[in-house]
């Protein structure tokens, strides 16, 4: 795969030290502190350990296509790789990883939760037959799947790089998939919130 057998090994050989400090960065913005790792090259793809949030070892794997780079006590080896003359190029890529690095530590759309949350349990209290009452936080939580950070917000947060249109792209790409997640865990929550407030109303009329 992209003729990177001789690259992994060096790359697999120099970290074998326990001392190492690693990173992970994916091209979705994601950086992991990896514990360990190691590349199945024939396979496309790498097995990695890492210490969550409670201090304890997990295990997973990801796709080497994934894979921007990995750094070995703050050096990057870069893994990501132009294949077709479509694909973005390397320098293209760095701008949009970094955007969506900056995206996923600092964006943090708690209105698109807040908002969900109305539109989930608002909804159930509307004089409507059952259908309609899942349809409408089924369509508000498909139109928000396309709203992404304002132009207004990129350029407050990164004044110099709004005028670099890959990293507005990269940016805008990570914030609209948190806008999402944000806005279906909001209306789920909403939903659920809803029941416990019709249980409470239901069993205190029953009394």
């Amino acid at each position: 795969m992209k003729n990177t057998f001789l690259f992994i090994f060096i790359v697999f050989a120099s970290v074998s030290t326990s001392t190492a400090q690693i990173k992970l960065n994916l091209l979705n913005g994601s950086e992991i502190k990896l514990a360990s790792y190691v590349f199945h090259n024939h396979e496309d793809y790498m097995d990695y350990s890492f210490i969550n949030k409670k201090g304890k070892t997990k295990q997973s794997y990801v796709d080497i296509g994934n894979v921007y780079s990995i750094s070995l006590n703050g050096k990057d080896s870069i893994l990501y790789q132009q294949v077709l003359d479509e694909e973005f190029t390397l320098d293209e890529m760095s701008r949009i990883v970094m955007a969506r690095q900056y995206a996923l530590k600092e964006y943090k759309p708690w209105w698109a939760l807040a908002s969900g949350m109305i539109v989930g349990c608002g909804t159930m209290f509307l004089p409507l037959n059952g259908t309609m009452k899942i349809m409408i936080p089924i369509i508000y939580t498909t139109g928000m799947a396309f709203v992404r950070p304002s132009n207004s917000y990129v350029r407050k947060q990164h004044e110099i790089e709004i005028h670099d249109d890959l990293f507005v792209y990269g940016y805008k790409s990570t914030g609209r998939k948190k806008i999402f997640k944000n806005t279906t865990l909001g209306v789920l929550g909403g939903i659920f919130i809803s029941g416990i407030v019709w249980s409470t109303l239901y069993f205190s009329s029953a009394q």
